[in-house]
C-alpha cells in the first residue's frame, strides 16, 4: 500500500497534561508541513511489565506501518525497552525514518535535549550573577550515567571559575522528594559552610530542596539559591517559582518536523542525530524575579476551574455508570455513551471492540464474520451511529468515515482491565480543546463498564450451564448424597468448598472456580452401583472388594459422558481421575502432568475430607495432623504445587470443615 503523510506517534501516559502540550506542538508543526499525526498511547508507561501493561502495549500492534510514513518514539515516557526495539524494528523493516525522542537505537535518528548544556547555563548564572561561591549540587542515583554526566558538567563549570570541588557538597537525592530532602539535611548537617547555591538535576528535587529548607527556617533565594532542570508541571504552582531549563514543546515540535521533513525530502541523512537546546527560564527561587502575586493567584484560579471541571465530569460519569449497570448490556453503553462525549473535548469517537467479547455479551453481529474487531459505535458532533462493521486490521484505517480523514490528528486508546483487553476507542484528536483528566474518567470508566458486561455475561453462561445440566445427571447426583451413610452426608459440599478455596488460590478465573466447584460434587457418583456392604465395611477390605471399590471411578466417567455442558466435562474427567496420585501410583497408572490439574485439586480435597472424618473403619484425625499426611505425601501423593497451595489456605480449610460438620 502507499506511503501516505501520516506520521505514526507512539508515546504513553496519555493522561498527563505535558503530554497533550508535546502533542499539541507537535500536531501544529505537522499540519505546516501537511501531515497528519496518528498517535497510539496507553495511560501506563508500562514500566512495571504487570498484565495491564502487557494489555496496554497491545495498542502498539495497531500501528499502520504499511500507510505511514514516517514514526516517532517517544522512548523516554515509553518505560519497556521490549516494546521501544520492537516498534522501532517494524519502522525499519518498512524502511521509514524512525525518529527517537531522548533514546539511542541503531539505525533510527535519535533526538535528545542538551540540558547539560542548560545546566551548565544555569551554574554559570548563579555565579556571575549571583556571586555565589559555595556550591553544592544535588544528584541524582549514584551511579546513574544521566547523574553521573551532569556531576561532571557541575565540576567542569566550577573548575572554568577557579571553585574547588568539595565532595561534601555533592548529594544525591535520587531524582524524587524523599532522598532530596534527606540529602538536604546532610547538606545543612556538613562542616563545611553553608552554601550560596544548590542547584539541582531535576525539578523534583529542586522543588523538595525549597520546602525543606523552609521549613528549616531558610529562606529562597535570600539564604539560599535553588535552581532545577527539566520544567516539571508542578513548578508552575510552586511558591518561589523555580529557575530551571525546560523542555519546550514548540522548540521540540519544531525540531522534530525540520528534521523529519528533511528526511522526507532526501535532504537529512536518516540517521543523523540531533540535539534540541533547553530553554532556561531564571524566576523567583534564584532571585531573577520578584514573585508576582496577580501570576499566581491567575494559576490557582484556572487550577480551581479545571478542577471543578474534572469534579463535574466525574458526577457525570458516576450517573453513566448508574446507567448502564442498571442492564449491563452493550446496548444500555452504547445508548447512554453519546451523552459522555462532549465534557472531555471530544469532537469524534469511535468504539472499536473485539468480536469474541461482542458474541460474549450478547449482541448480534453479522453472521460469517472473523474478522478480529467490531465497530460498534460511530459518534461525531453531527451523527451518532451503530455501526457493527466487522473490521480486520489491514482495513482498518481506510474508511474514510471511520477514521475522520479530514481530522489532523487521530488518538488511539486501549479499553483494558488488568490483562482482559475489550478493544480500543479512536478519538478526533484537538489537542487544544481535549480536557486530559476528562478524557482519562471517560476511559477508565468505559473500560470498568465493559469489564461488568463481560463478568455479568460470563456468569449468566455458566448459570445457563447449570441449568443445562440433565435431569438424569441431577437425579443421579441426589441419589448419591441420599445414599451416604450418616458418617459422610457432607462430604460432597465440604470438598466442593475445599476444591473452591485451592482453585483460587491457583489463579482460575471466577468462571473456572464455579466450574469446578460444581463439577466436583460429582466426584464420587460412581459409587452409587457400589454395593453398601462394602461401602460402610468396618474392616479392611479384601483384594476382592478393593478391586470393586475402584470400577466407581470409571462407572462415573460412563455416567457422565455423554451429558452436555462445559461443567459436565469437568465433572466427567474428575470422576475418572481423583483417585491418581502424582507418582503414577494411582488407580489407572496415571501421573504428574497426565492427570488433569482440576483432579489434582480434587483429589486432595477429596482426601482432607476423608481424614478429618469420621469413616465406618477409622476415627477422625485432626486437622492439624491431616495437613502433616498431606505435607508429607508433597510429591508423591499430592501435586506440589496444590500442596503449596493448601498450606495457603489452611486457615480457611479449617474454617469449613467447622462449618460443615456431620
Amino acid at each position: 500500500m502507499e506511503k501516505q503523510k501520516i506520521i505514526g506517534v507512539c508515546v504513553t501516559s496519555i493522561h498527563k497534561i505535558t503530554i497533550h502540550k508535546l502533542l499539541a506542538a507537535l500536531g501544529t508543526e505537522a499540519e505546516k508541513y501537511g501531515y497528519s499525526l496518528h498517535i497510539f498511547a496507553p495511560f501506563s508507561d508500562l514500566y512495571h511489565g504487570s498484565k495491564s501493561d502487557i494489555a496496554e502495549q497491545k495498542i502498539f500492534d495497531l500501528v499502520p506501518f504499511d500507510r505511514i510514513c514516517a514514526l516517532i518514539l517517544f522512548s523516554e515516557i515509553i518505560k519497556s525497552e521490549q516494546v521501544l526495539k520492537a516498534l522501532a524494528k517494524k519502522g525499519l523493516e518498512s524502511e521509514i525514518p524512525v525518529l527517537n525522542i531522548k533514546g539511542t537505537f541503531e539505525d533510527t535518528c535519535n533526538i535528545r535535549y542538551d540540558a547539560e548544556s542548560a545546566l551548565a547555563d544555569i551554574i554559570r548564572h548563579v555565579i556571575e550573577h549571583h556571586q555565589c561561591k559555595r556550591i553544592n549540587f544535588m544528584a541524582g542515583i549514584r551511579g546513574n550515567s544521566v547523574s553521573e554526566k551532569r556531576i561532571q558538567i557541575y565540576r567542569k563549570v566550577m573548575a572554568e571559575y577557579g571553585y574547588p570541588v568539595e565532595e561534601d557538597r555533592i548529594g544525591y537525592g535520587e531524582f524524587w522528594t524523599i532522598p532530596a530532602r534527606k540529602a538536604t539535611q546532610k547538606f545543612l548537617d556538613s562542616p563545611l559552610p553553608v552554601p550560596d547555591a544548590i542547584i539541582c538535576a531535576n525539578d523534583a528535587m529542586g522543588i523538595a530542596v525549597c520546602d525543606y529548607l523552609a521549613e528549616q527556617g531558610l529562606r529562597v533565594p535570600e539564604d539560599i539559591i535553588v535552581t532545577g532542570l527539566g520544567g516539571l508541571q508542578e513548578r508552575e504552582y510552586h511558591t518561589p517559582l523555580l529557575t530551571t531549563a525546560v523542555y519546550d514543546p514548540v522548540k521540540t515540535g519544531t525540531a522534530i518536523m525540520e528534521q523529519l521533513n528533511g528526511m522526507l525530502r532526501g535532504e537529512i541523512s536518516y540517521h543523523e542525530d540531533i540535539r534540541i537546546p533547553c530553554k532556561t527560564v531564571y524566576t523567583a527561587s534564584c532571585g531573577c524575579a520578584i514573585h508576582e502575586k496577580q501570576k499566581t493567584e491567575n494559576r490557582l484560579v484556572a487550577l480551581f476551574s479545571m478542577t471543578e471541571q474534572e469534579r463535574a465530569y466525574r458526577h457525570a460519569t458516576y450517573e453513566f455508570t448508574t446507567y448502564v449497570n442498571s442492564e449491563t448490556t452493550l446496548q444500555a453503553l452504547e445508548k447512554h455513551l453519546p451523552d459522555y462525549i462532549q465534557e472531555p473535548g471530544l469532537t469524534g469517537v469511535n468504539l472499536y471492540l473485539h468480536t469474541d467479547f461482542v458474541s460474549l455479551a450478547g449482541f448480534p453481529i453479522p453472521p460469517d464474520t472473523d474478522a478480529p474487531l467490531i465497530l460498534l459505535k460511530h459518534m461525531t458532533e453531527q451523527e451518532q451511529s451503530l455501526s457493527l462493521l466487522p473490521r480486520s486490521l489491514q482495513e482498518l484505517w481506510t474508511s474514510p468515515e471511520e477514521t475522520f480523514e479530514d481530522a489532523p490528528q487521530l488518538l488511539t486508546i486501549p479499553l483494558n482491565i488488568l490483562d482482559d483487553s475489550f478493544g480500543f476507542l479512536t478519538l478526533e484528536y484537538h489537542s487544544d480543546r481535549i480536557l486530559h483528566e476528562c478524557l482519562y474518567e471517560l476511559v477508565m470508566t468505559l473500560s470498568h463498564l465493559l469489564d461488568h458486561i463481560k463478568k455479568r455475561m460470563e456468569l449468566l453462561r455458566t448459570n445457563q450451564q447449570v441449568n443445562d445440566v440433565s435431569e438424569q445427571t441431577i437425579q443421579s447426583l441426589a441419589e448419591i448424597v441420599e445414599a451416604k451413610s450418616e458418617f459422610t452426608g457432607l462430604h460432597v459440599k465440604r470438598v466442593s468448598e475445599y476444591t473452591r478455596i485451592l482453585a483460587e488460590a491457583m489463579g482460575y478465573s471466577p468462571e473456572e472456580v464455579n466450574n469446578i466447584r460444581i463439577a466436583s460434587m460429582m466426584h464420587d457418583i460412581g459409587k452409587i452401583n457400589i454395593p453398601a456392604e462394602i461401602l460402610e465395611k468396618p474392616g479392611k477390605l479384601t483384594p476382592d472388594e478393593f478391586e470393586i471399590i475402584k470400577t466407581h471411578t470409571k462407572e462415573g466417567e460412563r455416567l457422565l459422558r455423554n451429558t452436555p455442558g462445559k461443567i459436565m466435562e469437568t465433572a466427567k474427567i474428575i470422576a475418572l481421575e481423583h483417585h491418581e496420585k502424582w507418582n503414577g501410583t494411582g488407580y489407572m497408572g496415571r501421573s504428574g502432568q497426565e492427570i488433569h490439574q482440576d483432579s489434582r485439586i480434587v483429589a486432595l480435597a477429596d482426601v482432607f475430607d476423608a481424614l478429618v472424618s469420621k469413616r465406618p473403619y477409622k476415627k477422625p484425625f485432626s486437622n492439624e495432623r491431616a495437613r502433616e499426611i498431606i505435607i508429607g505425601d508433597r510429591g508423591t501423593h499430592f501435586d506440589p504445587d496444590v500442596v503449596d497451595a493448601f498450606v495457603d489456605t489452611f486457615d480457611q480449610f479449617r474454617e469449613i470443615h467447622a462449618r460443615y460438620p456431620d
